[in-house]
């Protein structure tokens, strides 16, 4: 094998080192807290002899729980926004965009679930990002429901309204799907597709255009 193709396989093989203890590292965290996971807890998960993990992460624990909590969150907002997502819900009629909207959003919060809970038990972020760090990520969030209306207004089927509330009033069931599932106190009404259509139903209701009684059409 040559020097280069040397190099390129110690870089791969460091690579899956690296994740193999940022998820090894998560697993530890979300059963046992930032503080009640030491440095050789996370070296024996992964059979690294100890002192290894300062190789890999010279920072060490604090700089792993940092890379944990950047990595989920960035990889979330992507699978939330999605283009080519975005793209379907925009061609869809509003009814059957917001239901894949929903459907998505519950899956990518159960795909990030022990990330999620591992959050809550250790009350936010700030501990450990600085507020630039929080900024960079959340820079990168695309505000899909006022988005996705906007342009829906534009296409003729939703009536003109303020989106961002909109939104909010659609955050706050989200939410509440996101804390059944964190304190895993059973379903959200979100699961049950009959309510859920229901709950569509009334936005769709609520934010679309009226339609014009054919017998006004005619008299004009």
């Amino acid at each position: 094998m040559s020097s280069q193709g040397t190099k390129n396989q110690r870089q791969e093989q460091a690579a899956a080192t690296r994740q193999k203890l940022l998820t090894s590292a998560q697993h530890l965290f979300a059963q046992n807290g930032y503080k009640g996971t030491t440095v050789r807890m996370i070296n024996r998960s992964v059979d690294l002899a100890d002192g290894l993990l300062y190789h890999y992460f010279p920072g060490g624990k604090k700089e792993i729980f940092k890379e944990v909590i950047t990595g989920n969150m960035q990889e979330m907002f992507q699978e939330l926004q999605e283009p080519e997502k975005q793209d379907v819900y925009e061609k869809l009629p509003l009814d059957a965009a917001l239901d894949a909207a929903y459907i998505n959003f519950m899956t990518v919060i159960d795909e990030h679930l022990e990330f999620i809970r591992m959050m809550v038990r250790e009350n936010g972020v700030r501990e450990f990002l600085s507020e630039e760090e929080v900024r960079s990520i959340w820079k990168n969030r695309i505000p899909w429901l006022p988005t996705l209306l906007k342009r829906k207004m534009e296409a003729g089927e939703v009536k003109e309204m303020d989106f961002e509330m909109a939104a909010l009033s659609v955050n706050s069931i989200l939410m509440h799907y996101v804390m059944k599932r964190v304190t895993d106190t059973g379903h959200s009404t979100l699961d049950d597709k009959a309510w859920r259509k229901r709950l569509v139903d009334y936005q769709v209701s609520v934010w679309s255009v009226e339609k014009q009684p054919e017998n006004e059409k005619e008299q004009e």
